[in-house]
């Protein structure tokens, strides 16, 4: 149930043969059959998702745009209406090139559709059609050929065949089998492959692969969304929509279910009744559960001290990208530091973020912060300074903090700080 809700597949099948159980979590279809009616899926194009809700839509865009993607998803197309014609009449394109989103990458799928001929039904058509041009490649037959010669050492199994059915009234519908995973002696094995052409680099093949195998093991990161903000009696929640906003963004990249109407309603119900002000911690599972925490706001110094450390993870980790419970890396830097908070430097000699606030370094009349291409949260406090046109983004190094400079959040607002060594708050650097 978990990667069925994981992979928002639209063609997903289990099947127990009593040896070998098979989840097939497949987004594409093969055909289906209504009738005389035929359709067809292709799917040929692949991007991974961004880190940001901004990076995410401009990926969709390139991979919409792709020349090469495009011209491997026409070839695809054309493939499969000279199948189609074998068995049906009226082979038409409806829709041509639509990028699609699912949970790890964006995939680029196009329709087509065609009327079956009265002397055909569901079994030739599957005999016509399969395997899956999509899968294949073109021209067909060769494509075929030269997989037997490279795949000789190792069989694909169900891997890239067909799982559907056909029904008594002559219907039928078929997947194509790919993020599927057959389940044998208690261990699970799922193939996985990109479509390789004379321009195809390597690398990112590979990296293709790792996309669309990430949902396997994505919902296992057991964690909560936070959202922390300051609650007022007059104001109430300033920044709530902000808020909502950003735990929506990161829900829809990270597969976690949320209403933001829900989420809004039980945090007016939670502060109705407070008569002070306080730190509002919104929480939200996986499975769109909500738990709201209330605390005193906490104190800040008047000038803040902090360590810069090594940041303890890859800058391309999802937790720096969204505020989640898996926290420990943050908590830890900051204890074994002693001081009040640290600013994290890349590999490349970058800051990026505190453990719990953003950066700022005065420059003349404006504040300036890390891009998030570096790798940090989009700070709440962050946004709201950059949009107001008191902040700008800029790359920081450790020398951009010999003045002194800011660090903030949402709940705490701008504090002043200045560097000191780590585990000590006598010595400045």
């Amino acid at each position: 149930a978990r990667l069925r809700r994981q992979a928002k597949a639209g063609y997903g099948a289990l099947i127990d043969t009593g040896e070998t159980r098979f989840l097939s979590l497949s987004p594409e279809l093969f055909f289906a059959l209504d009738g005389d009616t035929l359709t067809c899926r292709p799917m040929k194009g692949t991007a991974p998702r961004g880190d940001t809700p901004d990076a995410d839509r401009a990926l969709a865009e390139t991979l919409a745009a792709d020349p090469k993607q495009r011209a491997e998803n026409l070839m695809i197309v054309d493939l499969m209406r000279n199948d189609l014609s074998r068995v049906a009449t009226q082979v038409t394109v409806p829709d041509l090139f639509t990028v699609e989103t699912y949970p790890t990458v964006h995939q680029m799928t196009s329709t087509v559709t065609a009327t079956l001929k009265p002397d055909c039904d569901a079994v030739d058509v599957l005999t016509a059609l399969f395997p899956c041009g999509s899968i294949t490649g073109a021209p067909k037959q060769r494509a075929m050929e030269v997989i037997t010669e490279v795949e000789h050492a190792r069989t694909r199994g169900i891997y890239t065949g067909a799982i559907g059915r056909f029904d008594a009234n002559g219907d039928a519908i078929f997947n194509v089998a790919i993020r599927t995973l057959a389940i044998q002696n208690d261990a699970a094995t799922m193939s996985l492959g990109s479509g390789i052409v004379a321009d195809s680099a390597a690398d990112a093949e590979w990296d293709e692969c790792h996309a669309k195998g990430a949902f396997v093991t994505a919902g296992q990161r057991r964690f909560d969304l936070i959202e922390t903000m300051a609650f007022d009696p007059e104001d109430g929640l300033p920044r709530l929509e902000a808020h909502l906003a950003r735990m929506k963004a990161s829900a829809e990249a990270l597969g976690f279910t949320f209403d933001r109407h829900t989420a809004r309603n039980e945090l007016q119900a939670a502060t109705f009744r407070l008569r002070g002000p306080r730190r509002i911690r919104l929480l939200l599972s996986p499975s769109g559960a909500i738990a709201i925490e209330a605390a005193p706001l906490p104190h800040s110094p008047a000038q803040a001290t902090v360590a810069i450390v090594p940041l303890p993870v890859p800058a391309t980790d999802f937790r720096l990208r969204h505020k989640t419970s898996a926290r420990a890396f943050y908590d830890d830097a900051r204890k074994a530091a002693g001081t009040f908070e640290v600013v994290f430097e890349d590999a490349d000699g970058f800051l990026t973020e505190g453990s719990f606030t953003s950066l700022f370094v005065q420059r003349g009349e404006a504040l300036v912060t890390p891009p998030l291409r570096h790798g940090l949260l989009p700070g709440i406090l962050r946004a709201d300074l950059i949009e107001s046109g008191r902040a700008t983004e800029a790359p920081l190094t450790r020398a951009d903090l010999t003045a002194g400079f800011f660090i903030g959040n949402a709940v705490r607002g701008l504090i002043p700080a200045i560097v000191t060594v780590a585990n000590s708050t006598k010595r400045s650097v």
